[in-house]
């Protein structure tokens, strides 16, 4: 019997990638909505849009580096 391939191909790989990059731009539009949201509410100054451009680029690239560690780590493993 066949010993199934442990590489990811260049498919699941491009995937992989351009998901990393739409959950990173997606996370940076839900802060800044988010950062709007909250600015109108409580009638806040304008620094609050970038306040939640940069946290969601934050959790973005948190988020962006687990994905790329499980992803690393099922091709070794």
């Amino acid at each position: 019997m066949k010993e199934p391939k442990r590489e990811a191909g260049l498919g699941k790989t491009a995937l992989v990638i351009a998901s990393a990059g739409t959950l990173l731009a997606a996370y940076i539009i839900i802060g800044i909505f988010a950062a709007r949201w909250l600015q109108r509410l409580i009638g806040g100054s304008e620094i609050w849009v970038a306040v939640g451009a940069i946290s969601g680029m934050a959790l973005g690239i948190i988020n962006v580096a687990l994905l790329i560690k499980k992803f690393l780590g099922e091709q070794n493993g």
